[in-house]
């Protein structure tokens, strides 16, 4: 047998095998560091009116540790142009007339249009996505995010359901309810479509869909949080 062939030791066989998992080791070590490093991808939540979508991201906000914004981000953008907080809420996810805009730029002296309203909840929301660790409720957070960046949720409750809902924890009738409820998706879907050009309703637009018809916040928050782990393959450790 020439030397070539002579089978190596098998405590050589051993080190080099030893050596190769210390590399993979290390190398998952380094993949988890860098990880670490990285801000938290954000969560965007979008609803139908009296889906309790708002309640569900409170919930998850809450278990991760995120930061919330919801009424948050009015408050925010009205910091940011100087104008009063009631005027920027009725640019909120509402469709308005150009005479409305320009009846409430001759009373308030500040650009009061929903564009420049969008352009701002933009400047936000990409802020919010840099830091990481958010979560989003509605403004069409979901179509200013990379998708690769953040987990987009939408919450849904079937209709006689929300108008059952509404109805209960506003105290108000039935019909009143139904009402509501119509107006404002309605009034959200037209919004979209005009400053987005997107169906705020089509299901391509998220990574989940969550129905809080057949299961309550506590749970539909569960699920949310196990879609992120899915996507993400980590949680935060609080």
């Amino acid at each position: 047998m020439r030397p070539s062939q002579v089978p190596r030791h098998v405590d050589a066989i051993v080190e080099e095998q030893v050596r190769r998992w210390e590399l993979q080791r290390n190398a998952r070590l380094r993949e988890q560091q860098k990880k670490a490093e990285e801000p938290w991808p954000i969560i965007t939540v979008s609803r139908e009116f009296g889906s309790q979508g708002a309640g569900v991201g409170q919930i998850v906000a809450d278990r991760l540790g995120f930061s919330f914004w919801h009424q948050e981000l009015v408050h925010e953008v009205a910091q940011r142009t100087g104008a009063r907080e009631a005027l920027i809420a009725s640019l909120d996810e509402h469709l308005r007339s150009r005479l409305d805009e320009f009846i409430a730029h001759i009373f308030t002296g500040v650009e009061a249009t929903a564009a420049e309203y969008v352009r701002q909840v933009g400047q936000v929301v990409h802020t919010l996505d840099r830091h990481g660790g958010a979560v989003i409720i509605g403004r069409g957070a979901q179509f200013i995010v990379s998708p690769e960046r953040a987990l987009r949720v939408r919450v849904i409750c079937a209709h006689e359901l929300r108008v059952q809902g509404y109805a209960e924890r506003q105290g108000v009738n039935a019909s009143d309810a139904r009402r509501k409820i119509d107006d404002v998706d309605r009034e959200r879907r037209a919004f979209y479509r005009k400053h987005y050009d997107r169906a705020v309703e089509e299901p391509t637009h998220y990574d989940l869909i969550v129905n809080t018809g057949t299961l309550r916040p506590e749970l539909a928050a569960d699920v949310v949080m196990g879609a992120y782990r899915a996507k993400f393959g980590r949680l935060p450790v609080l």
